[in-house]
């Protein structure tokens, strides 16, 4: 079987520039959701039809190799006519064609797989070959989608669109889902003929339907197992209903593989993501982009963990949030911690209450459990940085690294002024200002010697 994805359209529903298919659900473009279905099958041979945004369409296919474009030079020249656009793809093809648009995200890979089967199944136990096969629904309410009328045997006469259908017709509750499987042979003696909507001059795929049953050729249906699957997107509360149902079939996969995600409705776990077993997710949680959760890992309510990696035991306190950042085994942050800049934390290390790390490296069994800002350091194992210490990288034009040693003591309400170095089991006492280096063994105290004026205390608030 060949696959042609159909993603040359305007979105004009969308009210955007921004071609349909680009527009985004869980932070992947709609159309990257269609080619991973179609991955799924194992399609080696496939096509796309790009028009609207032509280039920008073709960068979701990036890195993947053996990708066909072919070019519909009038985007609304419809369905049929997009098709017609890949004809050299499939017109000598002597098996099934699988069409599919760019706007249908939901539809299942096994739901394809099983189509694929019916289609044997028929040939093999009743002796003939579909037409096609086209993926339906039962809507109890199926306005505003296009028909499918059969005949008394069951088989598809025609497919009609809500404005063209006649009383009766518009009381069929099975609609047209818009993935087809067609026999290539048969398609290609009727799509020539597919005359142009009188409406909009465009070339509908569905009048293929009511042409090769004319033809006497055996068109039939396939349900769909959820209705979901048949949902196109049409416009922006589609999106999002599209968004919720994809981010809810991720976190039942994570959940059935050994996850434990509390309030699922709260939580965000975008595809790309990585939990490695027995992970704990607590309520109003973003794990985002290509973040790797270790076995174990708990997530406290509120987190955002973003293009990190939790290695195994890690304990994420709630209201805490990890960018680009790595936390090593058994490490504990937050809460409201912020990580960010390619930070890592060692092993069980604890990066407590409002504490910022940027950009820097903290070693094995470092405490800095309150209040702290550590920017540009690279800080030795079993150091403790006390609350509210400051690393001042900045001196206003540029950055500049501080490299603290193993076992140093940084006292409370110290400023550590980089570019600076503090020896291993050296001792900082609270409240210093240190602007030069302390050697290893050493104790700093850098303090303005305080003064005790007598009785002033009071005549200043009185």
């Amino acid at each position: 079987m060949r696959a042609l994805i159909l993603a040359a359209g305007l979105g004009t529903r969308f009210k955007s520039e921004r071609a349909k298919v680009l527009h985004t659900i869980m932070n992947k473009p709609m159309l990257w959701y269609v080619y991973q279905t179609i991955k799924g099958i194992n399609i080696k041979e496939v096509a796309v039809v790009v028009g609207h945004q032509s280039e920008e369409v073709k960068k979701v296919f990036e890195g993947e190799e053996g990708l066909l474009f072919f070019h519909q030079k009038n985007p609304k020249g419809g369905t049929a006519d997009a098709v017609l656009s890949a004809i050299d793809f499939w017109r000598d093809y002597q098996g099934y064609l699988l069409v599919i648009n760019g706007d249908t995200p939901l539809v299942k890979a096994q739901t394809i797989k099983n189509m694929q089967r019916y289609i044997h199944l028929v040939e093999e136990y009743e002796g003939v070959r579909l037409s096609a096969l086209l993926l339906s629904s039962f809507f109890p309410d199926p306005t505003g989608y296009g028909r499918i009328v059969k005949d008394p045997k069951g088989n598809v006469v025609k497919i009609v669109e809500e404005k063209d259908a006649t009383p009766e017709e518009k009381q069929i509750k099975e609609i047209n889902g818009g993935v087809y499987l067609f026999y290539c042979h048969h398609l290609l003696e009727v799509i020539f003929s597919i005359p142009p909507s009188q409406a909009s001059g465009e070339l509908y795929l569905t009048e293929a339907i009511g042409l090769m049953s004319k033809k006497g050729y055996l068109i039939r249906s396939f349900m769909a197992e959820e209705q979901a699957e048949v949902m196109g997107v049409n416009n922006r509360w589609e999106l999002s209903i599209a968004e919720n149902v994809i981010r809810l079939r991720i976190l039942e996969k994570l959940s059935k593989e050994g996850n434990t995600i509390h309030q699922p409705e709260t939580v965000w776990i975008e595809p790309s993501v990585v939990l490695e077993g027995d992970v704990e997710i607590e309520p109003g949680v973003a794990i985002t982009k290509n973040s790797v959760l270790g076995r174990g890992v708990r997530v406290g309510r509120g987190s955002v963990v973003e293009n990190s990696v939790l290695e195994e035991g890690v304990i994420v306190e709630p209201y805490s949030i990890i960018r680009d950042s790595k936390v090593k085994k058994g490490a504990i942050v937050g809460p409201f911690a912020h990580l960010r800049n390619q930070s890592v934390i060692g092993e069980g290390s604890h990066i407590g209450n409002f504490v910022e790390v940027k950009a820097s490296s903290v070693g094995k069994k470092v405490n800095a459990k309150h209040l702290a800002y550590i920017g540009d350091a690279l800080i030795g194992d079993r150091t403790n940085v006390g609350a509210g210490v400051v690393f001042a990288n900045y001196d206003g034009k540029r950055k500049h690294q501080s490299h603290v040693g193993e076992n140093v003591f940084i006292g409370s309400n110290s400023l550590i002024i980089a570019p600076i170095q503090l020896g291993s089991y050296s001792y900082i006492a609270g409240g210093s200002v240190i602007n030069k280096n302390v050697e290893e063994g050493d104790l700093a105290i850098a303090r303005a010697e305080m003064k005790v004026l007598k009785g002033k205390g009071k005549e200043k608030l009185t």
